[in-house]
């Protein structure tokens, strides 16, 4: 059977979230105290978010770069001026390769 709540109820709850946040804080801080005390566990953290990072900031300059020059192929290519200017840079290129 449920229990009554009474006034004494209503008048303690907010003093006991009170000491739950600070017990939770104080949970918080023993753990951040064990991870300061490991210092490979600090290492092999923040070589992992390093690594995550530049692969993130790899794939995603690849992508724009590849979105980039699609659409700068498909609409510069229709203009001739850029059209000849790509196709002599082709070129260019294709003899600076056979050169090799």
């Amino acid at each position: 059977m449920p229990k009554k709540k009474t006034k004494l109820d209503s008048r303690l709850a907010p003093r006991v979230a009170h000491v739950d946040f600070l017990v939770d804080k104080e949970r918080n801080f023993i753990k951040y105290v064990k991870y300061l005390s490991n210092p490979w566990s600090i290492m092999w953290r923040n070589f992992l978010v390093g690594s995550f990072q530049g692969l993130g900031f790899v794939i995603g300059s690849a992508l724009i770069l590849t979105l980039a020059g699609f659409i700068t192929r498909k609409v510069l290519g229709e203009i001739p001026i850029f059209s000849d200017l790509a196709e002599a840079m082709n070129l260019w290129l294709e003899t600076i390769d056979s050169l090799k």
